[in-house]
């Protein structure tokens, strides 16, 4: 059967459905409804059709429009998820995801933190269309699939993870068993924000790539080095929609299938993709330093190149006092901070960075 999400917004029903319909698959409906004009009419209206749906995607601003009764909205999506998550925290409503759905200039400009700790995910509008409905709409599938997960798993939430645990960070451990009397979004957010979407425990393809020294969209046979990492891949929850990698699995498979004898880590790339080949034959190229890098022994992803780097040659981005200790922290290579290259991407190193980047700016215009 296929998920359903209900999707919320002020524009007519013909437009609005045609800013969703790329999400849509054989698996994955939306249907598309017009705002009710209070948010009580509107949370009767999905309490009694909560059996209908799997998971809800809302506008933030419903109050632009008038809907087909020519009747505007009191309300916003954040007051409407507010409402929902305190019923379903009573038991009033059936537990699923919810999504935003909004442009990025009314994000930043209306919602507060706070009120991103709502939603599951945020979707800008102003950003999607081609390659990135393909990603987001297995997203929504894993949030829904995931929720159910959670509810069943929730007075064991280690099961949900689909691993041995004896591999997982113990602190990882007890923060979210300390979550098992939350809400199921409360626990969703968790593993979401600080397991999936942050490296650390578990690792993207792009820096599973650089750790392992591989260009990975220069090398003929990725795919068949991804094929025979399988069993490092997490299978856990969310998994359809985030795919990602145990780093504690991969650090055991460089022993294990490689039969290396030195570190994955102090080893540089060269000789890690050397060892790859050497092991089962495949077509891999290394993937090579970014300019006024001297260490190739790649641990990090440069956030304004998007290469691998080795943190000795990078600097650390602002903003990172509160990581889990199971999370790494993320860089700017020396040269895109100079050239302030894709700055949107990490906005200005650490404070106690700043000192060291004037200094090699200066070096820089000397040498210009």
């Amino acid at each position: 059967m296929a998920i359903t999400f209900f999707y919320i917004d002020d524009d007519d029903v013909q437009k609005a459905s045609e800013k969703v319909q790329g999400f849509e698959s054989s698996d994955l409906k939306i249907l598309t409804i017009q705002h009710r004009s209070t948010w009580e009419k509107q949370i009767n209206y999905l309490k009694e059709k909560q059996d209908s749906f799997d998971g809800l995607i809302l506008d933030l601003r419903l109050d632009d429009y008038p809907n087909e009764e020519d009747q505007r909205a009191d309300f916003r999506g954040t007051s409407l998820a507010q409402e929902i998550r305190t019923r379903q925290k009573e038991g009033d409503f059936k537990t699923f995801p919810i999504v935003l759905f909004s442009a990025n200039e009314k994000l930043e400009k209306s919602l507060e933190n706070s009120g991103k700790d709502l939603f599951d995910v945020c979707i800008d509008k102003g950003h999607i269309g081609g390659d990135s409905y393909s990603e987001l709409g297995p997203k929504l599938e894993a949030l829904a699939q995931g929720y159910r997960i959670l509810q069943d798993s929730q007075t064991d939430l280690l099961k949900s993870l689909n691993v041995d645990v004896k591999i997982i960070d113990e602190r990882f451990i007890s923060e979210l068993n300390n979550l098992a009397k939350h809400p199921i979004h409360v626990i969703a957010r968790f593993l979401l924000n600080e397991l999936l979407l942050k490296q650390g425990l578990l690792i993207d393809e792009q820096l599973l790539a650089a750790r392992l020294g591989v260009d990975k969209n220069s090398s003929e046979d990725w795919d068949k080095l991804l094929a025979f990492l399988l069993k490092t891949e997490y299978r856990g929850v969310f998994s359809s929609g985030w795919r990602r990698w145990w780093m504690p699995l991969v650090n055991d498979w460089w022993y294990d299938e490689i039969g290396a004898s030195t570190y994955l880590r102090s080893t540089s790339a060269s000789k890690r993709v050397q060892a790859i080949i050497d092991k089962f034959g495949y077509k891999l190229c290394v993937a090579e330093k970014i300019d006024k890098s001297g260490s190739d022994e790649f641990w990090a992803i440069c956030q304004g190149y998007k290469r691998p780097l080795d943190p000795v040659d990078g600097l650390l981005i602002d903003g990172q006092e509160n990581l889990y200790p199971w999370q790494d922290e993320k860089y700017v290579s020396i040269d895109a901070a100079l050239k302030r290259k894709n700055i949107d991407a990490w906005r200005a190193v650490a404070k106690l960075e700043e000192e060291h980047l004037r200094d090699l700016e200066e070096q820089y215009r000397k040498r210009r």
